[in-house]
């Protein structure tokens, strides 16, 4: 009896490994709009940079009372002042002005601190990243995920300190009049706390990949199976 040549059925594919389950945005309050604020740390970091000037004026204000005092406090300043007249009424009147000026420094340091906190706030929708600027007139940018193409986190020795980190967003295209970023195809958002950046970071990565493979896949056709011998 002729032998009889069996068919070979294919192996099956192996099967699908389950992908990760979907990132989630960082748990950050919302206001009654949706949108996320800063945090305190940029906060802080903002009264300290604008208050910047305030200190140095509290500096020179420190060395000007050693030298209005005269004899041996603050040498040789003090040795000018009491060498000389003019140089001493110079230092005392000085000495009386600085207060005055750090005191509106400090409250010219307030105002652009907690003017530009409050002036940017973000929002997480659906298929959209988007921004408010402004108190008065307010900017509202979007940024679809489909565009991202890339996020990067850039600190600086003094964002270490506070703990903060710009989050560097690379699109094919945005809707930026003023142009947030360094080119026309980043967006920067500034002096976020670290942990709430890197997890941006991750969700955005992981929305952008999401929406080109579901892009992808809509647009390929299926697979044909290889015949049977």
């Amino acid at each position: 009896m002729p032998p009889t040549e069996n068919n070979q059925i294919p192996p099956a594919d192996p099967a699908p490994t389950p992908s990760s389950p979907p990132k989630t945005p960082p748990n950050v309050p919302l206001d009654k709009n949706g949108y996320r604020r800063l945090g305190h740390s940029t906060l802080y970091f903002l009264l300290i940079k604008y208050g910047f000037p305030a200190i140095i004026l509290f500096l020179i204000e420190l060395v000007l009372l050693g030298a209005a005092a005269g004899g041996n406090v603050l040498p040789p300043f003090s040795e000018w002042v009491s060498s000389s007249l003019i140089v001493g009424s110079i230092v005392r009147f000085a000495a009386g002005t600085v207060p005055a000026l750090i005191l509106i420094s400090l409250l010219v340091a307030a105002i652009m601190a907690y003017g530009w906190y409050w002036s940017f706030r973000y929002r997480l929708g659906d298929n959209d990243l988007s921004f408010e600027k402004g108190l008065i007139s307010i900017q509202e940018i979007s940024v679809p995920f489909r565009q991202i193409q890339n996020v990067d986190i850039e600190q600086s020795v003094l964002y270490r300190i506070f703990d903060l980190a710009d989050l560097v967003i690379l699109t094919a295209g945005h809707e930026d009049p003023e142009h947030l970023g360094k080119s026309e195809s980043e967006i920067i958002m500034p002096a976020l706390n670290e942990d709430e950046a890197r997890g941006l970071q991750e969700y955005l990565l992981d929305r952008a990949n999401v929406v080109h493979a579901v892009s992808v896949a809509a647009s390929s056709e299926p697979p044909v199976p290889p015949p049977l011998n």
